[in-house]
């Protein structure tokens, strides 16, 4: 009964948030987001960044690389979920059909979501193990597997208080956000405090065959993709702001001034210490009692935002996997999400900060198409404009329905897009193309998705009478009915 009930609350939870459901204020969105961003990537953010660039270049790309793909994301999805008020993958049925927004949910929450977690939980575990070593409890070179055994404590914890479907998670980060804050602005400190300006502002990433401009865009490519990566998350939370001023600044701060802080630290950290493990700093840094300190509150820290994460993906999985997903129940779900980022911690746990660019790459590839599409259809074909109802109805003939769940014209522009991205950086081995120095693989990602989605609905999709775009006039304008007023 239980489980059935927690089922019911996630499905309610992608219908359309009313105002007088709508109870979060700009602290409360500040909190939630900055906590998330600071637990989740920002640490790992400026570590990745540090190995590529040095640090004047570093602050660069992770400032303009993340406040760029706010931007990007916020008027491609953040905005138009605020508005109607719906689920982010229930809003992109307009765009890409519930076929092909089920499609995307298979990518972008069966593949983000585990891989995201094993990182958090990885993380969690290498600081168990500084822990345990500062403490004296365990030799630096032991041969026992603490931090993977650590690791997959810290992901079963988190799957049982995701499970309980407690809506904890505002409260939870008004509590940590104020520890993050310190821990990141410590770090800073401590880093500067230790090795000196000129010591930081004249670290040298390891050698690279690229050049400087090249290097530089790398870096501003990651932190694009590491920001996209927000996708639906940050679009399910920015439904609960009381007003679109409040979610929309609180968001931005929290994702942009706030999680600098800790990528700021991790850049100053990487390039000084030569390791993008953030686990690996602290201790060094600002010696064992107030670097065991940091540690816990880095391991806590995670584990709120493993079970922030695992929790509030529950209800995407249930609206596009309909009665496979019903039948596992809340709980269910949520295990199935932490099984498969055991695997990934148990199969590839070594891999996960080596190859961290190529798994956001990867993210990037699928995600700046999706952006580019999502800008197309709001913008320019239904001009902010969607009928609610097909959304959660999208059945075979209903405006949404498009082809057999598919747009035709979504899923070719996805795909044009995706090739984009791989011509210009190919992920597995993070080499560039001969223009990306100047162009990055994300805008020319972006753009090509957008202009071919123009082209192919203009051509293929209005013509048909598919996609509810000829009834534009009489579809239901959604601003007056579920968006709060100011």
């Amino acid at each position: 009964m239980v489980g059935s009930t927690q089922i019911e609350t996630a499905l309610a939870e992608t219908l359309p948030l009313l105002p007088e459901e709508r109870s979060w204020s700009f602290r409360d969105m500040l909190a939630v987001k900055g906590g998330l961003a600071i637990a989740t990537w920002g640490f790992l953010a400026g570590g990745a960044t540090g190995q590529l660039v040095g640090f004047a270049d570093g602050v660069a790309a992770l400032f303009f690389g993340t406040a760029l793909g706010i931007g990007l994301l916020s008027i491609a999805l953040l905005l138009p979920v605020y508005r109607t008020g719906t689920e982010s993958f229930v809003f992109m049925r307009s765009a890409f059909g519930p076929a092909g927004t089920s499609l995307l949910a298979v990518v972008l929450v069966l593949g983000v979501v585990p891989f995201n977690s094993a990182i958090l939980s990885n993380m969690a575990g290498d600081a168990t193990r500084e822990v345990l070593i500062g403490l004296g409890y365990l030799a630096p070179a032991s041969v026992w597997p603490v931090a993977q055994a650590t690791a997959l404590g810290v992901l079963a914890l988190s799957c049982l208080l995701a499970a309980r479907g407690s809506d904890t998670l505002r409260r939870l980060n008004l509590l940590v956000v104020p520890l993050l804050v310190l821990l990141s602005g410590g770090l800073l400190v401590a880093v500067f405090w230790q090795s000196g300006w000129q010591a930081v502002f004249s670290s040298e990433p390891p050698a690279s065959p690229f050049d400087r401009a090249t290097r530089l865009m790398l870096a501003t490519e990651l932190n694009v993709a590491i920001t996209l990566s927000w996708f639906g998350l940050a679009g399910n939370l920015m439904r609960y702001g009381r007003s679109a001023r409040g979610a929309m600044w609180g968001t931005w701060i929290g994702l942009v001034p706030v999680s600098l802080l800790p990528a700021l630290a991790g850049l100053a950290s990487s390039l000084v210490l030569g390791s993008p493990d953030p686990a690996g700093w602290m201790t060094p840094l600002v010696g064992p009692v107030i670097g065991l300190a940091m540690l816990l509150v880095l391991i806590f820290a995670n584990l709120s935002s493993l079970t922030g994460m695992l929790q509030g993906n529950v209800s995407t999985i249930v609206q596009n996997f309909g009665p496979f997903a019903r039948a596992f129940g809340f709980a269910g779900n949520v295990a199935m999400l932490g099984i498969v980022a055991a695997l990934i911690l148990l199969l590839a746990s070594d891999a996960l900060y080596a190859r961290f660019y190529t798994f956001v790459a990867f993210y990037g590839a699928v995600l700046a198409p999706t952006t580019g599409i999502l800008l197309a259809d709001w913008l320019v074909l239904r001009r902010k404009t969607v009928d609610i109802r097909p959304l959660h109805h999208a059945a075979p003939g209903s405006a949404y329905g498009f082809v057999a769940g598919f747009n035709p014209a979504a899923m070719i522009a996805l795909l044009a897009g995706f090739v984009t991205y791989l011509a210009l950086l190919e992920p597995v081995s993070q080499t560039p193309g001969a223009v990306f120095r100047y162009t990055s693989a994300s805008l020319p990602a972006i753009a090509a998705a957008f202009f071919i989605h123009l082209l192919c609905s203009r051509f293929i999709t209005i013509p048909s009478g598919r996609g509810g775009y000829p009834d534009l006039a009489r579809a239901k304008t959604v601003r007056g009915n579920v968006e709060p007023a100011e």
